[in-house]
């Protein structure tokens, strides 16, 4: 009897050991579980904080994107910097409703630099932004060196002219380091003696006025130069056309493919401008200032309306036709392809289309730009420009 008992014991003993082995063996089990969970909630916290990160780049590029000021925006030869693009910002008035238009030239490197502000941290004193008139890039004192001049138009933000908009100019010295000072002097005494502040009024006040009715030296050698310039391999031919109502021509480089397009040259403020076309079709208004770009393939097609302004063209409207899918092209009862058509961004039918685009651009008046192998080699082109008085 003794002896069961002791064998009873011991069983005891056993059982109350292994169930104290196997809470310790839970217990690190459900630590480890702990530490685990711990971990996966650091990295999905980090993760989180990554995602947001980046969000807030995305959003910040894209609030740039939005600011950008396209009809003031270009693709402009400045010297001595080269071919630059000279970019015009809307000011972020979320940031600040006085905010000022903010202006940047983007070198091909990538080297980017800031104009100087009228105003420190270029926050205006009391004047909200309401657009940009004009940009123009003269070298008004004759230096050799490109200058720049913005005219901006502002309102007030509080008192009895509240509603009424303003024009103020804006003058950069340009240098032989490709630095541009703001002339603020200057601008101030510029903005205080006219009336009324275009490009031609403020060289006029500059004494640029000669300067900028342009010599027929002047712009004859520009074009000359500019041809000797050019690859034989890259353009097929050039012709000479007159967009505007004055006597010098615009230069229309044709390209040696359709992906090369024209190239249109325009001539003002004593420099070239450049407007490179999609593909190789367009017409034009003899001298009423208008250019279309109409061209397109595989059941795509566009007419983009340009204006010439100032010696520069600026596209002014767009419209866009074709099929959505020209894999599957439809066709109506005359055999036509059936196209979608949209104007400026809204859709309509191809009527509607029609009359829009005439609305701005006449049609009927509309001339070919070029004839095909009735071109000009670039010595012919040289030669026809050295000939006219």
């Amino acid at each position: 009897m003794k002896h069961n008992t002791k064998k009873w014991q011991a069983s005891l003993l056993c059982i109350t050991l292994c169930g104290i082995l196997t809470a310790c063996g839970s217990g690190k089990e459900s630590q480890a579980e702990d530490m685990k969970n711990s971990e996966t909630m650091q990295i999905n916290e980090t993760d989180m904080g990554a995602q947001q990160e980046n969000g807030t780049e995305k959003e910040t590029g894209g609030m740039e994107e939005n600011r950008l000021i396209g009809e003031q925006t270009f693709e402009v030869t400045l010297e001595p910097l080269g071919k630059v693009t000279f970019a015009s910002y809307r000011p972020d008035t979320q940031q600040n409703p006085l905010g000022d238009a903010l202006f940047e030239i983007q070198e091909a490197g990538g080297k980017t630099t800031a104009l100087e502000g009228i105003f420190e941290n270029n926050i205006r004193a009391n004047e909200i932004f309401n657009k940009v008139e004009a940009v123009s890039f003269p070298d008004y004192n004759s230096d050799g060196f490109s200058d720049i001049i913005i005219i901006c138009n502002y309102s007030p933000s509080s008192g009895p002219d509240v509603g009424t908009g303003y024009s103020e100019a804006r003058i950069y010295r340009g240098n032989e380091d490709g630095l541009f000072t703001l002339e603020r002097e200057l601008s101030e005494v510029t903005n205080s003696a006219l009336a009324e502040k275009t490009v031609q009024s403020v060289l006029g006040f500059l004494g640029a006025g000669k300067q900028g009715e342009a010599q027929a030296s002047d712009w004859k050698q520009a074009y000359i130069d500019h041809l000797q310039k050019q690859d034989p391999e890259e353009w097929q031919g050039y012709q000479l056309i007159y967009l505007n109502d004055d006597e010098i021509p615009e230069l229309v480089e044709i390209g040696t493919s359709e992906a090369a397009g024209c190239v249109i040259v325009t001539y003002a403020d004593g420099m070239l401008e450049e407007t490179r076309l999609g593909r190789l079709n367009f017409t034009y208004i003899e001298r009423g200032g208008l250019l279309c770009n109409s061209d397109g393939n595989m059941d795509r097609y566009y007419d983009l309306v340009y204006r010439m302004e100032n010696g520069r063209l600026t596209q002014i409207a767009a419209g866009y036709y074709g099929a959505e899918d020209n894999s599957r092209v439809e066709f109506d009862a005359d055999g036509n392809p059936v196209y979608q058509y949209q104007w400026n961004d809204v859709q309509m039918s191809q009527e509607e289309y029609e009359q829009k685009l005439n609305a701005v651009y006449d049609t009927s008046k509309a001339r070919q730009g070029y004839e095909w192998d009735g071109w000009l080699s670039r010595e012919e082109a040289a030669e026809a420009v050295e000939s006219m008085e």
